[in-house]
């Protein structure tokens, strides 16, 4: 995949730029019949929630030109066959502060109108209790669902060939998004966002099959994930497939607590996984990583980076990805596991061809390399030295590499002498020991 080329552009925008223009699309206007079905559904809506009774639709195309939920609003359709077309410009369904929204085996198709930037096809903010199921969200010229402060269940819904992010939400209540299917999304698949560091979020993300993730709108990392979670807190990524992503398979930028758990993730142009400016108490356990540009970065330190466990990883094939001419050497390019400032990195296995295996930089500050098997790199274990550098243990890995097991390094510059071998050089507040080499 390509950074310059987007994965589709989707027919909603292309058309409304060719007809309206970017900067008129307010006045394609929804048809009279379009008006007319919104009103006569919101009004049947209003009725049937202030009962507590849901409406049924019949199989079919609708034509919308945006629909505001009242508060109770339960709106069935039949599975795959009752399709809601915006009509002019949306989103399609919205609503605000409501105790409970429920919407089940319904399309939601966007193709027909315009989404305004920063806006879902479904959009909805301050829904305390939101369920959104067995529905497909498609063709949306900006997000696919847009969620502001919500929480409730995203479960076994199909989002496609969306423009920017596919679910997107913020300050969120605790969002479970559960067993849906994400593909073919312009900048990201998943964001979780939160205003401030480290706010609690409670949100899920596991069972999920994202791929297809582009990068649209380019940049150095905030485009093009399958899952990124944005300075939120206590948040789980867990048993999801990820797959080509023109950058990662997950991305924590400043985020606290949130653990990465038991993710199957293929073919990414940048490394893996991240926790980075400011992440603090990140877990990566039991993943899978496969044709990446690195494995997993716990990374900037000196940005507030702190915290971390890599454990039980399994990290093979990495080949150089995305070709940003600023990202030298010093990214640690094929590098199965980077780590700063207290972090484990146990039980892990990284296969090559690769560079390094394991990567003890920055300011190499209480870390601790154990029980690792490592094969097929150039480096085994590279450790940080000089003035500055902290704690750190090396201990009891299996490692197979070309050039050196256990190594130093001064900034880029890798030292001579393997630490792995007898009689080495020692260096202080550093402990090598007990590794098996060749």
């Amino acid at each position: 995949m390509s950074r310059d080329r987007p994965l589709f552009d989707p027919p909603s925008r292309r058309r409304m730029l060719r007809l309206c223009g970017a900067a008129s699309a307010s006045l394609c206007l929804p048809s009279p019949l379009a008006q007319a079905r919104s009103q006569d559904l919101a009004q049947r809506l209003g009725e049937a929630a202030r009962k507590g009774a849901s409406v049924s639709l019949p199989a079919g195309d609708i034509a919308l030109m945006g629909l505001d939920l009242p508060d109770g609003a339960i709106l069935k359709g039949v599975p795959g066959r009752t399709v809601l077309k915006l009509s002019g410009a949306g989103p399609l369904l919205s609503a605000t502060m409501a105790r409970r929204i429920a919407l089940e085996n319904i399309v939601f198709d966007g193709a027909a109108g315009f989404i305004p930037k920063e806006k879902g096809l479904l959009d909805f903010s301050d829904v305390i209790n939101l369920s959104v199921s067995g529905c497909a969200i498609r063709r949306s010229s900006a997000r696919g669902v847009n969620l502001t402060r919500c929480g409730g269940a995203f479960a076994q819904n199909e989002i496609s060939e969306i423009a920017d992010v596919g679910l997107y939400s913020l300050d969120g209540l605790g969002v479970d998004v559960d067993n849906n299917h994400i593909r073919r999304c312009g900048d990201n698949g998943v964001l979780i966002y939160a205003t401030s560091a480290g706010r609690y979020d409670g949100s899920r993300i596991r069972n999920n099959a994202i791929e297809d993730i582009d990068n649209r709108s380019g940049g150095n990392g905030p485009y093009g994930n399958g899952v990124f979670i944005w300075g939120a807190g206590v948040v789980r990524v867990e048993k999801n497939r990820i797959c080509r992503c023109v950058y990662t398979a997950v991305r924590n930028n400043g985020a606290h607590n949130v653990e990465v758990i038991g993710n199957d993730c293929k073919t990414f142009g940048e490394k893996a996984m991240y926790a980075e400016f400011g992440a603090r108490n990140s877990v990566f356990r039991d993943n899978r990583i496969e044709d990446a540009g690195a494995g997993v970065a716990v990374a900037n330190a000196d940005k507030g980076t702190d915290g971390a466990i890599v454990s039980g990883n399994t990290i093979v094939n990495m080949r150089k990805g995305v070709k940003d001419p600023e990202f030298g050497p010093e990214m640690l390019w094929l590098t199965g596991v980077l780590a700063e400032k207290n972090v484990e990195v146990t039980g892990n296995t990284i296969v090559g061809p690769g560079w390094i295996g394991i990567a003890l930089g920055g300011w190499r500050e209480n870390l601790r390399a154990e029980a690792n098997r490592i094969s097929g790199v150039d480096y085994g274990i590279a450790l940080a030295t000089g003035e500055g550098a902290g704690d750190a243990l090396v201990a009891r890995n299996r490692i197979s590499a070309r050039k050196g097991a256990v190594i130093a390094t001064a900034g880029m510059n890798f030292l001579p002498g393997d630490l792995a071998k007898p009689g080495a050089k020692t260096y202080p507040r550093l402990v090598v020991r007990e590794n098996e080499t060749p």
